[in-house]
């Protein structure tokens, strides 16, 4: 029996441009949305090979992927005229839903897989099956009708209400919060806060990767109001709910996160897929994650997997289908808050596919992993300059296939900015071999 073929659908913009389309700055609001965007190139690391992917705009190192690192097999297409919208891109342009019915052989069968879930990409199933006669599987997608289910616990809000009536213990993984309906009311809980000396943490209800969240610490009765200012004039608040939560102080930023995936149910059930420790350039802003044994010996891991799962198995009775991961924060004393769930694909997804794929599903005992989406590529911003400038640090290095760098994204090297995963067989290796590379480029750029 042959294998279905897969196609990867990478829509996110499409996934974020409801809420990061707030942003008040038309330049600043372009450029956010083109940097999820951007993240499309990573996803030719993602479910082995061989494969297509749908992405906005052309990966211009797909044959060093394919090349060195056995993805042979897997193709990338791209719209000609693309938009934020992928899937309507793809409806819109005949060759590419050519190139999906010729994908699908003569069986016409695919498995579809979205970064995420939109209205967008139920559109273009529905139409692949009624106009082209597709046998289109969506192993990693809800029925349209659970599709609600999705946006649900993807909010804060929907998180917290159901962590509260699922977890046995969720008075010690939840720090202490209000959902607010609104930001007058958001004030007075964060006035609340500040008079108790403590500091908070104010949360669109459908932010995203920091964006929509801000951190106020206690302030003094003359700096009031510049902070209530600060929050009114804020766009990701507006029409939307809002949650106020206890600041949970992490002086190492020990934040964990765990990716699971949910079957439909009836054809499996649910399994942690991988951990990692998440990235930030600054509170909130997300960068990247590490890979490394030694996350799944930390005290706080049974914790964490015992609810994920839990989690897991009460959304799959409910009707979720897909990723999710679990991201969290460790206090100081080593106590686990569980924050909230990003319901798709994540940060981390191609990281432990590659590793996966190129190591076998045991790659957690061979080597370590460090994903970075921000290395300052200097004044590079040609991808095969880029390349030629990094050669002698690809993977694999002399031939050592547990040690060197993958490079991930360099669509936005326009923005001085490229991504990459570096492997080693230690942590410390994996964060010196990033660290050496970072110096490479600045002596390139001096």
């Amino acid at each position: 029996m042959h294998s279905i073929p897969t196609i990867i659908v990478s829509n996110f913009a499409e996934a974020h441009i409801d809420f990061l389309g707030r942003c008040a700055d038309p330049k600043e609001r372009e450029e956010l949305i083109l940097s999820e965007a951007y993240h499309a190139d990573r996803t030719l690391l993602w479910a082995g090979d061989p494969k297509l992917v749908f992405v906005s705009y052309p990966i211009a190192h797909a044959n060093l992927i394919k090349e060195r690192l056995n993805f042979q097999g897997s193709e990338h297409a791209f719209p000609e005229n693309p938009t934020f919208y992928l899937c309507k891109d793809i409806l819109r342009e005949p060759s590419l839903i050519e190139k999906i019915v010729n994908f699908a052989g003569r069986d016409r069968v695919v498995n579809m897989i979205p970064y995420a879930a939109t209205l967008e990409f139920y559109e273009l199933v529905a139409f692949l099956r009624s106009q082209h006669n597709l046998d289109v599987k969506t192993p990693e997608t809800p029925e349209p009708k659970d599709f609600w289910l999705r946006d649900y616990i993807d909010t804060k809000n929907g998180f917290r209400s159901l962590a509260s009536m699922w977890l046995n213990n969720a008075e010690e993984l939840l720090t202490l919060g209000f959902s607010c309906y609104n930001m007058d009311q958001a004030i007075r809980v964060v006035d609340w806060f500040s008079k108790k000396g403590e500091a908070c943490v104010v949360k669109a209800d459908t932010g995203e990767s920091g964006i929509g969240t801000v951190v106020i610490e206690a302030y003094t009765d003359s700096e009031r109001p510049k902070v209530f200012e600060r929050l009114k004039q804020d766009p990701y608040f507006a029409n939307e709910p809002i949650v106020v939560e206890r600041f949970v102080p992490s002086r190492d930023q020990v934040s964990p996160s765990l990716e699971v995936r949910v079957p439909r149910l009836g054809q499996g059930k649910p399994e942690i897929t991988y951990l990692s420790g998440q990235l930030f350039l600054n509170f909130g802003d997300f960068c990247g994650i590490q890979v490394d044994k030694s996350l799944y010996q930390a005290s706080w891991y049974p914790q964490l997997a015992a609810s994920g799962l839990l989690f897991a198995e009460r959304l799959q009775e409910m009707g979720y289908v897909g990723h999710f991961d679990m991201d969290c924060v460790v206090q100081n004393d080593g106590h686990l808050y569980l924050l909230e769930i990003n319901a798709r694909r994540t940060g981390g997804t191609h990281v432990h596919e590659f590793a996966r794929h190129f190591y076998g599903d045991d790659y957690i005992d061979k080597a370590s992993f460090i994903s970075y989406e921000a290395m300052d590529s200097g004044d590079i911003t040609d991808a095969q300059e880029l390349l030629d400038i990094l050669n002698e640090y690809l993977l694999p290095i002399n031939g050592d296939n547990r040690y060197g760098l993958v490079v991930t994204i360099t669509r936005a090297l326009h923005n001085h900015r490229f991504g990459c995963i570096a492997v080693a067989p230690t942590s410390d290796l994996a964060l010196k071999l990033q660290q050496d590379v970072q110096a490479h480029i600045r002596r390139h750029k001096a």
